[in-house]
């Protein structure tokens, strides 16, 4: 938020002075009244405050439902305002603790590394610095960005897909083997600014206080600075004062403010209305916006939308578009730095630049939260696919920016002139079982490997190094081409000094060493090309899927029988009925799960608009045993109506089963659910609400597995093994955990267990591990009754324990 210490103090005096100051008055507003009714009104803001207080241990203690851990905080709440009220004990308690409203604040100020913003070091701009040849400087740093997804068959840019990343490797030095400072976004763009690798154990704030020489400090003595930062602040404010006027000042603090409310809720709310809150885990900032601003895209009731205007309602978006604005004619040398959060998650921007809405999901299908940094990817391929396609889309997005950079640099005659970097912080990986940012065994080249574009002032004709580079090696390329001398000791080397013998590691701060082989490469790049192809219009791309031969067929020109029995229940429905191709949303995610069928893995085709657009395969997700998830190019939509129809392909490919939309409100028996019976005999099975049962341990022939560890983290337990149906050769597909017969928590299967693969000499085996979150209040509750069951296609279950 770039909080001033104006604002820090401000949120400090809000929350605990302010807070209780307006509770203070509005009791002598009471007492105004009469003595009784400020009584009465005393009572009533203690029961409050109790009854606040009390909701999130009690979310730790009770698990049950949302209204039972409200009834138990309001009962508690109740008990503790009685006491208040009526004994004194109590309410010499609470006098005794008030001076903790002076304690906090005070300790939060002074002992805190907040207090280095409130009071920060005084930052000395290098003066006495020469600077040789003093040229335009334009540096743009990306975020979780996977180099692979540039490229063709021949390791070159795709000029198709991504023409203005082509168009600058043709110009500039490329070195694809460009390595990432560090996995996490803060400290990694502060390695880029200061050429100072991060260190273990040292721990330092992205601010210029705690690094007083970076790119910033070093050029703004004799450099304009155009500058836009996201998660870091090493410009001073001497050089980069927010230029806010009174109404932006009052539209940040109020964004501010807004996302401690949304965080507030997060900390009181029970669990179920918890989920309807905007999420807080995928983004630094922002998550009050929904609550602030009009035009955000939003869900109501049935499901409609607000239309976006073009280019509206986005902060990474204003953060591009103000970039832009301020690249101008000048007679003094020029700095121009952005670090945009793009192509990070939320997945949200289509290469046209337009929005499509995600149901408030900010990490995509297929994905889960987990031990470690940046969960892991679970889902079935089929889901892989479609996060896959909206992270091209995005990249695409980002492809359309580089172009309008170039132009607007040939506007005012810097393109030429000026040394051009582009880079990122770190990549990302979609590797089924790995995860999506931890560095892992088969994953380290998605997450460590960066684009690395260097174009030097008048350079004509492009060039590939494969010499091993970093991002640390950023400010001291700067200060080579304009022939300064960084005051202080670095870490990084000149990316042009081909006189220094080049590295053949890399200390990566978390990873170890990395040598220059193991980043060699992109072992991912054959799955790309076999899902995606290349050289193909992201306006109309699609990923192969099944009987991929049908994309682009005309509904009429094929065979189509309507099923008797099948159903699927459209996620977004509403959504397709009026479209405006020149505004600034499109409904390209298509989500939903077919009912009505005992069958899983099913191959279906979507249409839209009489032409096959997508075909995929259903998979589980969420509990739901036939989910399926695809995302729609550009192309695919016409202007009004858009109507969507979903298929079955059958296993002769020649005609396919027309799938009937579930009408809202028909299906009888809501979402299926599942107990844990017990026989008198002790036989165990599972019983759903639509009356199917399966007999537990009637797998146990063929269901193999291991519980290997269980973890702490936060308020749960988290359980990690692996499972397998050793007869079919295949993972198990759910796993259950049930206390005291109720279900308490679900997942698939997916989790990578190369190990589990070469015991059985079986590679179908590679995604039979899985990792299941429980809340610790479970244990505590149910310590003798809780079951972990695996179930695998066939209704095979066995207990594991």
């Amino acid at each position: 938020h770039k909080a001033s210490p104006g604002l820090i103090i401000g949120m400090v005096f809000v929350l605990s002075i302010g807070v209780a100051l307006g509770l203070a008055l509005l009791e002598l507003a009471a007492w105004l009244v009469g003595e009784r009714v400020r009584n009465s009104m005393h009572w009533v803001l203690v029961f409050g405050l109790a009854f606040l207080t009390f909701l999130p241990p009690a979310q730790r203690l009770i698990d049950g439902t949302d209204l039972l851990i409200v009834g138990f905080a309001l009962l508690t709440g109740f008990f503790f305002s009685v006491l208040y009220v009526r004994w004194q004990a109590a309410r010499l308690f609470v006098t005794v603790l008030s001076p903790v409203v002076v304690a906090f604040p005070l300790w939060f100020l002074l002992i805190t590394p907040v207090g280095r913003l409130v009071m920060p070091d005084v930052i000395e701009v290098k003066a006495d610095i020469a600077i040789n040849n003093p040229v335009p400087v334009v540096l743009v740093v990306l975020d979780e960005f996977n180099i692979t997804a540039l490229l063709d068959a021949e390791r070159r840019i795709d000029p198709v897909r991504f023409p203005n990343f082509a168009a600058l490797a043709a110009q500039s030095q490329w070195f694809p083997n460009a390595a990432a400072t560090y996995v996490e976004t803060a400290t990694a763009v502060s390695g880029i600014l200061t050429g100072r690798q991060p260190r273990a154990g040292f721990r330092l704030n992205p601010t210029a206080a705690d690094h007083p020489q970076n790119l910033f400090t070093i050029l703004g003595d004799r450099y304009r600075l155009n500058v836009v930062e996201s998660v870091t602040r090493l410009c001073p404010l001497k050089l980069c004062q927010d230029k806010d006027t009174a109404a932006g000042l009052f539209l940040r603090y109020k964004s501010f403010f807004a996302d401690l409310a949304v965080i507030f809720l997060h900390i009181i709310s029970p669990p179920k209305l918890g989920k309807q809150l905007p999420p807080v885990h995928a983004q630094w900032k922002g998550f009050g916006e929904e609550l602030l601003e009009k035009g955000v895209l939003r869900q109501n009731e049935t499901g409609s939308h607000l239309n976006l205007a073009a280019g509206g309602g986005n902060s990474r978006e204003k953060h591009l578009t103000s970039f832009l604005s301020q690249i101008k004619e000048t007679s003094s040398p020029v700095l121009h730095f952005l670090h945009v959060i793009l192509p990070h998650t939320k997945y949200e921007y289509l290469v046209s630049g337009q929005q499509y809405f995600n149901k408030e999901r900010y990490i995509p299908v297929g994905w889960i939260d987990g031990p470690g940094w940046g969960g892991r990817w679970i889902g079935k391929e089929p889901l892989i696919l479609t996060a896959y396609n909206q992270y091209l889309q995005q990249i695409g997005y980002v492809d359309q920016f580089l172009g309008k950079l170039r132009s607007s640099l040939e506007t005012v005659d810097l393109f030429d002139k000026a040394l051009i970097i582009v880079t990122a912080d770190h990549g990302v990986s979609f590797q089924r079982g790995l995860s999506m940012r931890e560095v892992q065994k088969g994953n380290e080249r998605d997450i460590l490997k960066v684009p690395m574009f260097v174009k030097l002032p008048g350079q004509g004709e492009g060039s590939i190094s494969e010499r091993l580079v970093s991002g640390i090696d950023v400010l001291p390329t700067i200060a080579d081409v304009l022939g300064l001398e960084i005051p202080r000791e670095i870490d990084g080397f000149s990316m042009l000094d081909n006189e220094t013998p080049p590295r053949d590691e890399i200390d990566f701060l978390g990873v170890g060493k990395i040598k220059a082989q193991d980043l060699e490469g992109f072992p991912r790049l054959k799955w790309q090309i076999e899902r995606f192809g290349e050289h193909t219009s992201l306006n109309r791309l699609v990923p192969k899927g099944p009987v991929s031969n049908l994309i682009g067929q005309k509904i009429a020109d094929l065979v189509i029988e309507n099923s008797a029995s099948l159903e699927y229940i459209n996620e977004n429905p509403n959504q397709l009925d009026q479209v405006n191709l020149d505004g600034g949303y499109l409904p390209a995610l298509f989500s939903g799960q077919i009912i009505e069928t005992s069958r899983r893995n099913l191959p279906i085709a979507v249409s839209l608009n009489g032409r096959i657009w997508a075909t995929t395969e259903t998979s589980q997700w969420e509990g739901k045993p036939n989910y399926f998830s695809v995302l729609f190019p550009p192309a695919a939509f016409q202007p009004g109506e858009n109507n969507v129809s979903v298929f079955l392909i059958p296993e002769n490919h020649m005609e396919l089963t027309h799938i009937r939309v579930l009408v809202p409100g028909t299906l009888s028996n809501g979402p299926t659910m599942l107990s844990l019976h017990q026989e008198p005999s002790g036989q165990l099975k599972i019983v759903y609400s639509d009356e199917r049962e399966i007999l537990v341990d009637g797998g146990t022939k063929y269901l193999a597995g291991n519980l290997d560890r269980v973890t702490l983290l936060g308020e749960d337990l988290v359980v990690e093994g692996w499972a397998a149906d050793l007869e079919k050769n295949q993972p198990a597909e759910e796993v259950f955990i049930f206390a005291g017969g109720q279900l308490v928590a679900r997942t698939a299967l997916g989790v990578s267990r190369q190990d589990v693969a070469e015991t059985h000499q079986e590679k179908a085996l590679v995604y039979s591990g899985f990792s299941i979150k429980i809340p610790q209040k479970v244990f505590k509750l149910y310590s003798r009754s809780i079951n972990l069951i695996v179930v695998s296609q066939g209704n095979r279950a066995r207990e594991f324990s």
